[in-house]
Order: C-alpha cells, then sequence, then structure tokens
C-alpha cells in the first residue's frame, strides 16, 4: 500500500501505526466510543501521520496527554472484514514481539485501532529508505546499515512472533502478510510484528481457501508465496515463505523486488541459494555490500541455508517457524559463547 509520509514518520508501519510510550501499559484494552476517538483526533482535523488503500493513520493525544497514532479503517464491506480479522487477532495476541493494542472503537462503519509505540520505525526504513540513528532518536543523514547483530537478533525475534502465532495462540493464527514493512522497531531497535488484517485463525491444518485470482490476494508482492497464487490455500507455510524472503532481505540489504524489472529476490538469488545450502565462499556474493567486512560468514551461511528452505517449492518440505526458531537459536548461543574479541576477527575474517 501506499503511504504519505508527513512531519512524523516514526509513527508509521506502512498504514500502520503505533500508540505512545507509556500508554496503560499493564491494562486491558480500552474500548473507545466514537466520541473519544473524535476528541483524540480534533474531531480528525490532527495530522495524518500515515495513509494506504485501507486506513488513516491520524495524530491523536490520549487522557493523559499522551501522544497517539490513531488508525481509522475506512468503510467497505471488505475493508471492514480486514480490521475484524487485525481487532480479532490483536485481541487474542500477547506477545513481547507482535505490537500491542490499547485501544479500539468499534461503533460505526469505521473501525479504529490504537497501537502500541515503535518509536524507531519500520524494518523496511532500515534497510530500504529512512536512516534512524542506532538505539533510537530522530532520523540521521546518509546511510546507516543495520548491523549485522541486531539483523540476527530483529530474525529470531520475528521468527519467535509467528511461533507463537502458529503455535501457541488460542485458535492459531495466520499472519498472511509478513514482511518488512509490517517489523516495527521499538526503542530498544526490538521487533514488534504488525498489521493483521490478512490474518487468518482457527485452524490447526492451516489451510483455507481464498481466491488470488477473483478476490484480494493475501500478502504483498515478492513475499507471496507461489504454493498460494496457484493453489488458492492461505497456510502456516505461506507465512514461512514470507519470512523467507525476509531472511534474504536481512542478509542483502535488497528490496523484495525491483521496481525497474519487477524481478524478485528469490530469483536473483537462487543462482547461490541452491537445495543442500549455499557455501560459504558464495554467500560472500549476496551479503549486504554495506556492512562491508562486519559480519560473520559462517552464519551468513546459515542464514542463507535457512532461506533456501523457506522459500522452498513445496510448502510440505519447508521448516516450521518452531524449526527455524531453533536454527537461530543456534546461532545466538554461538554468538553468546564467544569473546567480543573473538565475534569481531571472525567478522573481519568473513
Amino acid at each position: 500500500m501506499l503511504l504519505h509520509r508527513h512531519r512524523f514518520p516514526l509513527l508509521c508501519c506502512s498504514t500502520r501505526a503505533a500508540v505512545l510510550n507509556g500508554a496503560d501499559k499493564g491494562g486491558a484494552v480500552r474500548q473507545l466510543t466514537w466520541a473519544e476517538v473524535e476528541a483524540m483526533t480534533g474531531n480528525f482535523t490532527s495530522a495524518v501521520v500515515g495513509e494506504g488503500g485501507s486506513s488513516t493513520v491520524y495524530l491523536g493525544r490520549l487522557p493523559a496527554q499522551q501522544l497517539a497514532a490513531v488508525k481509522v479503517h475506512r468503510g467497505s464491506q471488505r475493508l471492514r472484514r480486514a480490521f475484524r480479522h487485525e481487532l480479532h487477532a490483536l485481541l487474542r495476541a500477547r506477545h513481547p514481539h507482535i505490537v500491542r493494542l490499547l485501544a479500539f472503537c468499534d461503533q460505526t462503519d469505521e473501525g479504529v485501532l490504537v497501537l502500541e509505540l515503535a518509536p524507531n520505525g519500520s524494518l523496511h526504513d532500515h534497510l530500504h529508505g529512512i536512516n534512524y540513528p542506532q538505539g533510537g532518536g530522530a532520523s540521521s543523514p546518509g546511510p546507516v546499515p543495520m548491523p549485522w547483530a541486531w539483523r540476527l537478533r530483529v530474525a529470531l525475534q520475528v521468527a519467535r512472533a509467528l511461533e507463537y502465532l502458529h503455535e501457541a495462540c488460542e485458535p492459531q493464527v495466520v499472519h498472511g502478510d509478513v514482511k518488512a514493512s509490517n517489523v516495527l522497531l521499538d526503542a530498544a531497535m526490538d521487533a514488534r510484528l504488525c498489521d493483521f488484517g490478512s490474518a487468518h485463525a482457527g485452524f490447526s491444518a492451516s489451510v483455507r481457501p481464498t481466491s488470488p485470482r477473483g478476490g484480494v490476494m493475501v500478502g504483498s508482492p515478492g513475499y507471496v508465496d507461489p504454493h498460494y497464487l496457484r493453489s488458492g490455500l492461505v497456510t502456516k507455510k505461506s507465512d514461512v515463505y514470507s519470512f523467507g524472503v525476509l531472511l534474504l532481505e536481512l542478509l542483502t540489504g535488497a528490496p523484495p523486488f525491483r521496481v525497474d524489472d519487477g524481478r524478485l529476490l528469490t530469483s536473483l538469488v537462487a543462482p547461490v541459494i541452491k537445495p543442500g545450502g549455499p557455501r560459504v565462499y558464495d554467500v560472500r556474493k549476496l551479503v549486504d555490500k554495506r556492512l562491508g567486512c562486519h559480519y560473520n560468514a559462517e552464519e551468513a551461511a546459515v542464514v542463507a541455508g535457512l532461506a533456501t528452505a523457506c522459500v522452498g517449492e513445496n510448502p510440505a518440505l519447508r521448516p516450521s517457524m518452531a524449526d527455524v526458531v531453533r536454527t537461530l537459536e543456534k546461532i545466538g548461543r554461538r554468538r553468546q559463547a564467544m569473546t567480543p574479541e573473538t565475534c569481531a576477527r571472525q567478522e573481519l575474517d568473513g
């Protein structure tokens, strides 16, 4: 979806936004009246901080004078359905790496969500767009590549969020639109998965028929599971495929598809990421050049091999998100066991 960025880019995640620090940190989700929503936004005269095909995000204020972003879903039958999907998923989901719903309004044809703040923008911003100084604060000029260790940490956190949705939620949830712009980064640069408008819930086998040709496509260009496009079935393995593309994005720093010629990232890296896992030497051709030598080549090879498995043609052969989490946790344990000097030396040698 298109997003028109205004004076407050830190509050946006595509058309998704977040509520400010400290808002009702331990409390239950509040149900707002339409009059309260109007009061928060000055009757919708406040600044628009984000806009897309399905919603508009206004800058607002909560009762304690905390600034907030108020996401208003437009009122059509299809968009109303997306709002209900997102609301129901967020009411159930309680995970440290899933954006937290603080309040909502469901009184009119237009649904409203109020979400927590992630002041460092989205993962997409850091990889491809707006540059933020490391650790939070205002945007900074010039390229600031996201460090390799932070990319690994974000990958693991998103994987844990998806594992929770797939296995621990009741009923289980398929996100349906995993992508870099739907991964928010909080003040500590920790990941928060957002935007559940394409979510599906309530099926342990993780299959549900949809209409990719005749209806609204689930997912975003470059991230969409080809098996879904052929079969019309949204599954847990559809999320696994999208996560595999996200891993490739973190590895290469390249977007999921090129606007100029429409080529997919998966096809661009296909000569290197072959079944059986790429060699360390080959992976060096893929790693984001902005990182220079500041990455671990062995870790990059593991990430590339995991991404290869996730974007495999046959969904049945793709790993589960639990398998993905275990693989990424092994990398994390290995890094923790290394001294800072050894880690730095291996990155320089990589």
